[in-house]
């Protein structure tokens, strides 16, 4: 890309292509890798289940965490990496989704209507900015650990899911003073559910593990959801990686991939109901 070579991994069924399933772009977090975030969220269960993932690389070498090792940071437009005062101005990594994007559907035959986001930390702020910019490419985008707010260009928004932890002291649930990370979750959930079309209501249930708050669209049909995850930290929910929650904290028994694979399934149902004809 611009010459230069960039990578991304893709887990899928064994013997099976990647047209007719569900795909998952899925963007790691700043300082680690796609091999790394595999593993986190155990992407292997997806493609059990009969989805293909596909994990793009960063390029900015980057260390999160001093006695951690080296990763990458994606480029999120705007926004300095942790440490930094100003803004980046390259590599282009909202235009690299895009290349990644056109290439699975031109050359793989992926189905453009199967097509989900999701990002966790600064692959979640990055993918808030590719959503904006490629209004109705994704049925769906999925923010773990950093949800922020991207004004999106015209056109369809996908349907959005926000899991993070209430005990977040990374990326806090309830905002900060720092420029990076200023707005509250349950505000940036908010203009996501109003940019979508729907009222300026959320209707909340509390569990043992979630406090579940959704915001429906004129049609009554659920667009934009916040999973509000009580005790987990910065790491990914429920994963199992010891050295990542050794590094970014608790994270529970809740399953975040779990639920994002629900999601994944309930959008794909209701898009299969509405259009019955156009799966196969």
């Amino acid at each position: 890309m611009h010459g230069e070579l960039r990578r991304y991994l893709v887990i899928r069924p064994p013997g099976s292509t990647v047209g007719h399933l569900p795909v998952i772009i899925d963007l790691h977090g700043s300082g680690s890798s796609a091999e790394e975030h595999a593993g986190v969220t155990a992407a292997s269960s997806w493609a059990m289940a009969g989805a293909v993932v596909v994990l793009p690389q960063a390029s900015i070498p980057f260390q999160l965490i001093d006695g951690r090792p080296e990763g990458f940071a994606w480029n999120v437009p705007g926004s300095p990496l942790p440490g930094e005062s100003s803004a980046r101005r390259g590599p282009d990594d909202v235009a690299f989704i895009d290349a990644i994007v056109s290439d699975l559907i031109d050359h793989h035959g992926a189905d453009p209507t199967r097509l989900h986001l999701r990002g966790y930390s600064g692959g979640a702020r990055l993918a808030a900015h590719v959503i904006a910019a490629a209004t109705g490419r994704f049925a769906s985008a999925c923010f773990v650990a950093g949800v922020r707010f991207v004004e999106p260009h015209a056109g369809p928004l996908p349907r959005i899911l926000a899991i993070h932890g209430l005990a977040d002291t990374v990326n806090s649930f309830g905002g900060g003073t720092d420029t990076r990370w200023s707005e509250s979750v349950p505000s940036a959930v908010r203009r996501w559910a109003l940019a979508a079309g729907c009222p300026d209501a959320s209707t909340t249930s509390n569990t043992d593990h979630v406090v579940d708050s959704t915001y429906v669209d004129a049609l009554d049909n659920p667009a934009v959801r916040l999973l509000a995850v009580k005790g987990a930290e910065h790491s990914w929910p429920g994963t199992s990686d010891q050295d990542h929650i050794a590094a970014f904290g608790v994270a529970t028994d809740f399953d975040a991939s779990g639920a994002h694979f629900a999601f994944v399934r309930d959008v794909e149902a209701d898009a299969a109901s509405a259009v019955p004809n156009d799966r196969h």
